[in-house]
């Protein structure tokens, strides 16, 4: 018996699912990030724009939602 849980838990096939769940929303947090740094650089540019106005509030809504997701997948192990 190993003294760390995570030693463990290589073989748990829950554990698996729910650590690839939570690469995959972080990768996808990083890519939105990204999306909505390039985003908010358009309409400082351009303020009028309505159209990037609702793109940067679109991908915010969307971040919001993936963190929300990260933090219920992230609560199991702390």
């Amino acid at each position: 018996m190993s003294m760390y849980f995570f030693d463990e838990t290589d073989d748990w096939p829950e554990y698996q699912t729910v650590r690839e769940e939570i690469q995959r929303l972080e990768k996808e947090n990083l890519e939105l990030r990204t999306e909505l740094k390039e985003a908010e650089s358009a309409f400082t540019s351009d303020p009028a724009g309505k159209d990037l106005k609702a793109k940067v509030d679109g991908i915010k809504k969307k971040l919001k939602e993936i963190e929300r997701k990260l933090d219920e997948s992230l609560s199991m192990y702390r």
